[in-house]
């Protein structure tokens, strides 16, 4: 998918200001190119993208909370 020169510029300005990351880290076209595929915002990206770098860390956090959610569907 390819994003349009405008996202791309916006989520360079993200990647500086917001991660402090430079485009060496991860590049702003493919990081536009997520933010557009997911249908999310670049905030939205950035989450995903921590949790598949933590490599499992804080599972039991996400377990607990995917535990809650099913108890409050009526789920077991």
């Amino acid at each position: 998918m390819i994003a349009p020169a405008a996202q791309v510029r916006s989520a360079r300005g993200f990647l500086r200001q917001k991660l402090k990351a430079g485009t060496s880290d991860i590049s702003p076209r493919h990081f536009a190119a997520a933010a557009q595929e997911l249908g999310m915002g670049f905030s939205g990206v950035a989450a995903v993208l921590a949790r598949l770098y933590s490599g499992g860390q804080n599972q039991g956090f996400y377990r607990e909370a995917a535990l809650e959610a099913n108890l409050a569907q009526g789920g077991k």
